[in-house]
């Protein structure tokens, strides 16, 4: 796989992605515990350099928030949409490792609720954190680098 560091378009992302990441992560976690997933069009992730340079960016930020053992995946859905995202799978040392445990439990709950809800009422709410918001952010974080 070639490097794309020197890509400017990676340079960019390296450089909108740490803050997004970080907030991922619990925050009593020690900054243990993130997963970052973002959903973008066919034509997004072709202006941002396709799904190769995005994962590169993805492990990059990871690193510099010391995500020292991560995994990264991404794929074309076929409705024209792209997945890509990355996940700390460092293990969280003493009282982190519960925080990061009551953190994704109480995310899963929070979506699971939420989902009910919306099919309850025929209402469409999104949870902080979702793919729609993850989305969201990542376009207006770029739009502010410029």
């Amino acid at each position: 796989m070639p490097s794309h560091a020197s890509d400017p378009r990676h340079q960019r992302l390296v450089a909108v992605l740490p803050p997004l990441l970080a907030r991922t992560c619990p925050p009593d976690g020690g900054g243990y515990g993130g997963a970052y997933e973002l959903r973008l069009t066919g034509r997004e992730v072709r202006e941002l350099g396709g799904l190769d340079l995005l994962r590169s960016a993805l492990r990059a930020a990871a690193r510099s928030q010391g995500w020292t053992r991560v995994e990264t995946y991404g794929t074309d859905t076929a409705v024209g949409e792209a997945v890509v995202g990355v996940v700390d799978r460092r293990e969280a040392p003493g009282g982190f490792a519960e925080a990061v445990d009551r953190h994704r439990q109480k995310r899963m709950r929070t979506a699971v609720e939420t989902v009910a809800r919306n099919r309850a009422e025929g209402t469409r709410r999104t949870v902080p954190g979702s793919v729609v918001l993850a989305a969201q952010e990542f376009r207006a974080a770029l739009a502010d680098l410029g």
